[in-house]
């Protein structure tokens, strides 16, 4: 009998997000998973197109807030820190207007909407084509600034994630793009400039 070929090594590529990473460094593992747990609850909120989602029900989910976090490997104070933390980006996104409009219900609207081009594959967070027929991209962020000149905090980092969002809507043949920021009830819209 012939002998078996040698064994080959072959490792599957990672699965979800491709795109050209943001720089990250200054984000403690407690925060990326806050981020994560924050974005689970609100594409399960979108799912459900904001209905029977207010503050009661929204207060009802903090056990399993807590129990996400902790299967994360938060732990000790940091864990009641980040439970409130996540409960109060919840809280806003329900209470906010602009939150209500992205999490609510339109003609179309997707979230964790996966695309592949030829070179990457995206994840949206949120893909909407509103009344007017206007297609957007919307990416949640979980930052927060502590102390004053929100505003500017928010104007840095639409310019930060500005190429992120850009190449989104490349990726989709056109789109306004839509940062919101559930810590801060704040949202940044822009459009093509040309």
């Amino acid at each position: 009998m012939p002998m078996a070929p040698a064994a080959t090594e072959w490792k599957s590529p990672e699965e979800g997000r491709e795109e050209e990473q943001v720089e990250f460094s200054w984000v403690g593992e407690t925060a990326r998973h806050m981020g994560t747990v924050v974005h689970a609850w609100l594409h399960r909120i979108a799912d459900d197109e904001l209905k029977g989602w207010d503050a009661a029900r929204v207060a009802k989910v903090r056990g399993a807030v807590r129990g996400q976090l902790s299967a994360r490997g938060v732990s000790g104070v940091e864990l009641e820190a980040a439970t409130e933390r996540v409960m109060e980006a919840l809280r806003n996104a329900i209470a906010d207007q602009k939150g209500r409009w992205v999490l609510g219900a339109h003609p179309e609207a997707r979230s964790e909407y996966r695309i592949r081009t030829r070179d990457r594959s995206y994840v949206i967070d949120r893909l909407i084509r509103d009344a007017n027929g206007i297609q957007w991209v919307v990416d949640f962020k979980t930052s927060r600034h502590e102390g004053a000149d929100v505003e500017g905090f928010l104007d840095r980092e639409q310019e930060r994630y500005a190429a992120q969002l850009d190449a989104y809507a490349a990726a989709l043949g056109g789109a306004r793009r839509g940062l919101y920021f559930p810590l801060h009830a704040g949202w940044r819209a822009w459009e093509d400039q040309t």
